[in-house]
């Protein structure tokens, strides 16, 4: 069974989940595919993953070309979606948004992995930016003079979710 796992990704949150993904499918034959940098061959494998990391709110452009160009083979194969993002208040309005209405109700699961703000690694005006995404989701948080502060975090039960679902999938093939 060759599962293809292809993402994109930005400061590489999507490659921390995609490695976690690796290690739950362990077992399986799974080619994992950086879309920035390689473009698989749909047709080669037997269930296909697709996803990547929403920066600015939008998925990286090798994904969303990805997604236009093999739209009818991926509607041929066993599919799995999902995403990561740093505002997950929003998570199910971008996994909407950025998935086409064919491509979610054709997949077995289209799941968020959580996602993380990655300052560090962010260039000048990213930092500047994500600090001040930052600073109002800090701000957001403040209940009645309470602060419980919920920085975005990778959903290690999501990426596990997404592991059993494709080992469904590759039961029924």
């Amino acid at each position: 069974m060759k599962v293809l796992i292809a993402y994109s990704t930005k400061y590489g949150t999507t490659t921390t989940c995609i490695k976690r993904l690796e290690k739950a499918l362990q077992g399986m034959e799974v080619h994992t595919v950086c879309l920035e940098r390689e473009q698989p061959n749909v047709r080669d494998y037997d269930i296909v993953l697709l996803g990547g990391s929403i920066y600015f709110g939008r998925f990286r452009p090798a994904l969303r070309q990805f997604l236009k160009e093999q739209h009818s083979l991926l509607m041929e194969k066993p599919l799995g979606l999902f995403w990561c993002c740093g505002r997950t208040e929003d998570h199910e309005y971008y996994g909407e948004k950025h998935f086409p209405k064919s491509l979610r109700d054709h997949a077995f699961a289209h799941i968020f992995f959580g996602g993380t703000l990655r300052i560090p690694k962010s260039s000048w005006i990213d930092r500047f930016l994500l600090h001040s995404m930052r600073s109002a989701i800090l701000e957001s948080e403040i209940n009645d003079g309470e602060y419980t502060p919920t920085l975005p975090t990778i959903l290690l039960e999501s990426i596990d979710m997404m592991a059993t679902y494709v080992r469904e999938a590759a039961r029924r093939l």
